[in-house]
């Protein structure tokens, strides 16, 4: 086999968990849930650098976890039972959604560009957190929310078949007394700021070597903007601004201030969190190179596979206080 998960390391404490039986409890944020029934919104967090599967790992999540792509009765009430079976729904948030506009972002003087990728200016962090909090209080987006992700190309990565199946069955079968709703949030500073990354449940972050991704990143046609416009990466833009912004963004998060090889760091008990710093319960998925003689399609799809298949059970996990 052509590829692999070097190491999953998955740094979850106890009170991260939610047994079965306390799935929903009085002090959880409740909502009302597309069913009628009160459900609490778990926040599921996609995080990664520029171009390491983050959107196309949460499209197929949102694919396995939504009833309305299934078959069956999941998210309906049982005959003679207020519970409900199966996850009532899911949905994406894109931090891709929260970057200011192009006029008001730095230019780096050293290179003379626009810089979309320096932590603290890049997303507007506030925004981003008031709107998860809106979401998780009233069960919807705020009005004045809009999303420019459809204007993004995706690559087609399908999956096995098998896995798809065997998860999408699998969250069918969960049942609760309300209902649970899964809010994907992916992005390529998800976890920077303290505020915006305390909102989240799961916390996934996908790892893959600089030159994939720089690979990846030379290949992309461009990135679509709020105000319509696409940008293109000038000459030189992943090795003078991307790379070294990802690297100040996480070097706090990872041991040795390695982004690419060091474990994550866990945080102290009583340690104030802080931007860029230590990530309690950060489950980081490390992917292999792929060796030159696969084609580049097939290794990715193979490698989503693998990612879906251990994102999910993270997922489960937390939803249900123990392996799948």
């Amino acid at each position: 086999m052509a590829w692999q998960l070097l190491s999953i390391n998955c740094r979850i404490h106890s009170h991260d968990h939610l047994p079965p039986t306390t799935l929903v409890t009085a002090s959880d944020e409740m909502v009302l849930s597309g069913a009628g029934a009160a459900a609490r919104i778990v926040v599921v967090g996609v995080g990664g650098a520029t171009c390491s599967g983050k959107t196309t790992l949460a499209k197929h999540l949102l694919h396995i976890l939504n009833p309305s792509s299934g078959t069956g009765s999941r998210g309906t009430a049982s005959s003679g039972s207020d519970r409900v079976r199966g996850i009532v729904d899911a949905f994406i948030l894109h931090q891709d959604d929260f970057a200011p506009p192009e006029a008001t972002l730095p230019v780096n003087e050293q290179f003379g560009v626009t810089d979309w990728d320096h932590p603290p200016t890049a997303i507007d962090y506030e925004r981003m957190r008031t709107t998860i909090e809106h979401i998780k209080a009233t069960g919807s987006f705020p009005p004045e929310f809009s999303s420019h992700d459809h204007l993004n190309a995706q690559p087609d990565c399908p999956i096995s078949e098998q896995v798809l199946t065997t998860w999408r069955d699998k969250f069918g079968s969960l049942s609760t007394d309300h209902g649970v709703r899964i809010m994907l949030v992916d992005g390529f500073l998800l976890y920077y700021d303290a505020a915006v990354r305390s909102t989240m449940d799961v916390k996934i972050f996908l790892r893959t070597p600089r030159a994939v991704l720089k690979k990846r990143r030379d290949e992309r046609f461009g990135y679509a903007t709020a105000e319509g416009t696409v940008w293109k990466d000038p000459e030189g833009y992943f090795d003078n601004i991307v790379w070294p912004a990802y690297e100040l963004a996480h070097r706090g998060v990872f041991e040795g201030h390695d982004v690419e090889n060091g474990g994550p760091i866990v945080p102290a008990p009583d340690a104030e969190p802080v931007a860029g710093g230590p990530i309690e319960g950060l489950c980081v998925l490390d992917v292999a190179p792929a060796q030159q003689t696969d084609s580049a399609a097939s290794t990715f799809s193979r490698e989503m596979t693998q990612l879906v298949d251990e994102t999910c059970a993270a997922i489960w996990n937390h939803l249900t206080g123990s392996p799948p």
